[in-house]
C-alpha cells in the first residue's frame, strides 16, 4: 500500500484547511516555541511547512514514500524551510533523540497493518523525544471507520487533474478507500492511476496501553482538534481522537 500513485495530485484535492487545525492543536500543546520538531509521516509536507516558522531551530519531516517527499522538497526551497528525509515510522533509530515535539497527523497510524505495529511506531516516536518532550497524534475512532465512511463517495476535478474516491467499511474497525486519479500531461492526455488504501483503528484501550508501555508519564485524549477532552458517554460519534502524550 503506497501513496506514490497519488502523490502529485494529493494536495490538489486534500482538505488543506484541516492542517490549520492541526497547527493550532500543536501550538496550544507547547508551553514555548520548540527548538526541534519531528513530523512523522509528513507526506507532501504541508503541515511541516506551516509549523516550521513556529520552531526556533530544526524542523524535520520524515516519510516512507519517496514520491510524497519529492513533492515536499519541491516546495521547500526558501530560507527557513523544513528539512525532509526518508524514514519508516517503525524504525526511527537513525534520527536524533532530543526533539521537543514529535507529530504524527492525518490518521497516519491507521495505515499500519496491526496493533503491534502501532505500538512499535509509538515506541519509536517516544525514543525520539527529549526528557520533556511531547508526542502529538490523531487516529480515526471505531465509529468513523465502521459507520462514518458508510456510502462515502467523492469526486472533483480541475484543469490539471481529477479524482474519484469511494470508501467501503469492512467492519471490525477497517475501511477500504478506492481512489482513481487522472493527471493531465503536456500532450493533452491524462494518465490514470488506481489505488486501494486500507485503514484500521482500535479501541481506545489499545492506544492507551501502547502509550503506557512505551513509557509516557501521562497523556490526554480529546476530540475536535483538542477543543474538548474525550468523554465516551457524550462523544459517541466522535470521528477522531487527538492525543497529547508527555514523556
Amino acid at each position: 500500500m503506497s501513496f506514490s500513485k497519488i502523490a502529485r495530485v494529493y494536495d490538489q484535492f486534500n482538505d488543506l484547511s484541516a492542517y490549520e487545525h492541526w497547527l493550532d492543536f500543536t501550538l496550544h500543546s507547547a508551553s514555548k516555541a520548540p527548538q526541534k520538531l519531528l513530523d512523522v509521516a509528513c507526506g507532501t509536507g504541508w503541515f511541516t511547512q506551516i509549523i516550521a516558522p513556529f520552531v526556533d531551530g530544526v524542523t524535520l519531516g520524515v516519510d516512507i514514500d519517496v514520491a510524497m517527499l519529492e513533492m515536499a522538497r519541491e516546495e521547500s526551497h526558501y530560507e527557513g524551510a523544513p528539512l525532509f528525509e526518508q524514514g519508516d515510522m517503525l524504525d526511527l533509530s537513525s534520527f536524533d533523540t532530543d526533539y521537543d515535539i514529535v507529530t504524527c497527523y492525518a490518521d497516519s497510524l491507521c495505515f499500519l497493518k496491526d496493533e503491534n505495529e502501532v505500538a512499535q511506531a509509538i515506541e519509536q516516536m517516544y525514543q525520539r523525544l527529549n526528557d520533556q518532550g511531547v508526542l502529538l497524534f490523531d487516529v480515526w475512532t471505531p465509529y468513523q471507520l465502521n459507520e462514518g465512511f458508510e456510502n462515502f463517495s467523492y469526486a472533483d476535478t480541475n484543469e490539471e487533474a481529477a479524482i474519484l474516491w469511494d470508501s467501503y467499511p469492512l467492519g471490525n474497525n477497517e475501511v477500504e478507500h478506492y481512489l482513481t486519479t487522472f493527471e493531465a500531461q503536456e500532450d493533452g492526455r491524462y494518465i490514470r492511476q488506481d489505488s486501494v488504501l486500507v485503514e484500521r483503528t482500535y479501541p481506545l484501550s489499545i492506544f492507551e496501553d501502547a502509550l503506557k508501555n512505551a513509557g509516557f508519564s501521562s497523556f490526554e485524549v480529546s476530540v475536535e482538534y483538542g477543543e474538548e477532552i474525550y468523554d465516551p458517554k457524550r462523544h459517541t460519534r466522535a470521528t477522531r481522537w487527538f492525543f497529547r502524550c508527555y514523556k
